[in-house]
């Protein structure tokens, strides 16, 4: 049976049906994004907190579990698939700054995301860009997300698992700062991505082996 093809992702509309709210009740931001692992949606959280933003978290249709599924999700980040989403919950269109999240698979951007970028126009200089990874990969799965947002992102943030694992606050702090800056002095990648470039490019000093196990680790 085929799973994946590459494309605009489709819905099953009868499922998670999605929020409308007034002006006066919706919040500002919204953030948008996939979790496998769970890294994704613990920094995803972290930052609504700070935000205070509303959160929609990306489902594919036919999720997998174990080896089989550690295996999809290598083969479609590494060919640029789309797999089918459930309907979002959240109107992106409705929000001034969405800031979207993705794990990074196999050093790309993950499928669930590729997808949900494809299906969903974001305004120019209202979105901003996250992703955890075991290792490395920050730099082509941004360069991927911006290429299919069709602009640059106003910030940007990456996190090792293991910065997640210790909180990551001084990075997480820096990217809302640069969020809540003025569009017109934030359109370079954000202040907190300094600190994690340094821990990324030690990172990628390591031996292939090492990255390998951590990006396996990450997407299980």
């Amino acid at each position: 049976m085929q799973r994946r093809k590459k494309g605009h992702a489709s819905a099953t509309p009868e499922q998670h049906p999605r929020q409308t709210m007034s002006e006066d009740t919706m919040k500002k931001t919204l953030i948008v994004f996939h979790s496998r692992s769970g890294y994704t949606r613990r920094a995803a959280q972290a930052l609504a907190q700070r935000l205070d933003a509303d959160l929609d978290e990306i489902r594919i249709v036919q999720p997998l579990a174990g080896t089989l599924g550690y295996a999809f999700c290598a083969l479609e980040s590494l060919l640029h698939l789309t797999p089918a989403l459930r309907p979002s919950t959240r109107d992106a269109s409705d929000y001034p700054l969405v800031v979207v999240g993705t794990p990074v698979w196999f050093w790309n951007l993950s499928s669930p995301v590729r997808s949900w970028l494809a299906g969903n126009r974001l305004a120019k200089g209202r979105f901003a860009f996250f992703c955890t990874m075991g290792g490395s990969g920050a730099g082509r799965a941004f360069a991927a997300m911006q290429e299919l947002a069709g602009g640059a992102a106003r910030a940007t943030l990456a996190l090792t698992d293991g910065q997640i694992d210790a909180g990551a606050d001084a990075a997480i702090d820096a990217f809302v700062r640069a969020l809540r800056a003025a569009p017109s002095a934030a359109t370079a990648p954000a202040a907190g991505c300094a600190a994690v470039a340094s821990s990324a490019g030690a990172a990628r000093a390591g031996t292939a082996r090492r990255v390998l196990v951590a990006e396996h680790r990450h997407i299980l």
